[in-house]
């Protein structure tokens, strides 16, 4: 898979910053690293697996196993640009968190920013769609760093993170991470990465935001959004407009979720179709994460979660779970109450 991001030219002028030149030398001449592309925001499009490989050569070069983490904290204000301006002048956390996932593919064409939300929950996830090692583990350290700064900087409000889950395997320490993260709820191998918090933290309003600026922002980012029939086959809105009907408890029907979308119920079907997917795919997949996310909070029964995600009863629910998981829902719930109490650190796998 080609993967366009603007992490590795960044990192690898963070390195050159840093005295480590020759290294970066010598990654570009070995792997044969093109000149990225982009006057403001420089970006690269290059294999996923020459991209982690760039990413663990840098690590090694440097001897420093905690790289993105780093990076992010010396990571200036700003520098995503346009992406990062936008969320900066959003009224609060959650219209903040939405305008980086509906400008995402400005830095990314894979990587996806959502926002789920439960009854008393709220997570922001970043995840690569059909990839559960998502960037690696560098790069998936460095955003997740990224998006809590960007949101604590822009708030005047501290944010307590409940845990944080990432897509790669745990490392020998995750000492740093609990300090930066301020959790020990951290949890590996999830398939994506994702930060949680209480759900009130969505209306934490962004204290540098200007209601002004923020129109000729949005004007500039929708004039260089690529069609949808460019680089990516996919439907803007469409798992977000399936999740909030879940939460209204409204039946996401394709022709409820199309007249959302100002489609008619044809083109919705046909869309889908050229995207290689059904409507009742993607209905599953918005259920299967939100499931996750409920699972994950105590205070929900397994009868409830089932009634917050369209189901009728719970039986019905646990047969899609199995389905999609290869287990019930409670015992998905009691790998994740043990994860979260083991004793070592370098243990907490889910």
């Amino acid at each position: 898979m080609l993967f366009r991001s603007s992490f590795l030219p960044t990192l690898l002028d963070w390195l050159v910053t840093k005295g480590a030149a020759d290294a970066v030398a010598t990654i570009r001449r070995e792997l044969e690293l093109p000149e990225p592309t982009g006057d403001v925001l420089k970006v690269m499009t290059i294999p996923m697996e020459v991209f982690r490989e760039a990413i663990a050569r840098a690590a090694a070069a440097t001897g420093d196993d905690y790289l993105g983490l780093h990076m992010a904290m010396e990571r200036q204000p700003g520098s995503y640009g346009l992406v990062e301006y936008a969320a900066r002048n959003a009224a609060d956390i959650e219209d903040a968190v939405n305008r980086v996932s509906q400008y995402m593919t400005l830095l990314s064409d894979s990587a996806r920013i959502e926002l789920r939300k439960g009854p008393n929950e709220a997570s922001v996830v970043h995840r690569i769609p059909g990839d559960p090692e998502c960037m690696g583990r560098h790069a998936s350290e460095f955003v997740l760093a990224v998006c809590l700064s960007v949101m604590q900087e822009s708030t005047a409000r501290p944010i307590k993170l409940l845990r944080v889950e990432f897509a790669h395997p745990a490392p020998a320490d995750v000492t740093p991470l609990e300090q930066y993260f301020g959790t020990t709820q951290l949890h590996f191998q999830a398939g994506r990465n994702e930060l949680t918090f209480d759900r009130e933290v969505l209306s934490y309003p962004m204290v540098a935001g200007d209601p002004k600026l923020l129109p000729w922002l949005e004007k500039y980012a929708d004039s260089l959004m690529v069609p949808e029939s460019g680089i990516i086959q996919r439907i803007p809105g469409l798992h977000e407009q399936i999740r909030q009907c879940l939460q209204a408890r409204i039946t996401p029907t394709l022709a409820e979720i199309a007249k959302r979308l100002q489609f008619s119920g044809r083109t919705l079907q046909r869309r889908l179709q050229e995207a290689h997917t059904s409507f009742q795919e993607e209905l599953d997949e918005v259920r299967r994460d939100l499931a996750e996310t409920y699972l994950r909070d105590p205070k929900l029964t397994i009868y409830e979660i089932a009634l917050l995600l369209g189901y009728s009863d719970r039986s019905g629910f646990e047969r899609a779970f199995m389905k999609w998981r290869g287990a019930t829902p409670g015992g998905f719930r009691r790998k994740m109450a043990q994860v979260a109490t083991a004793p070592e650190p370098s243990s907490q796998v889910a």
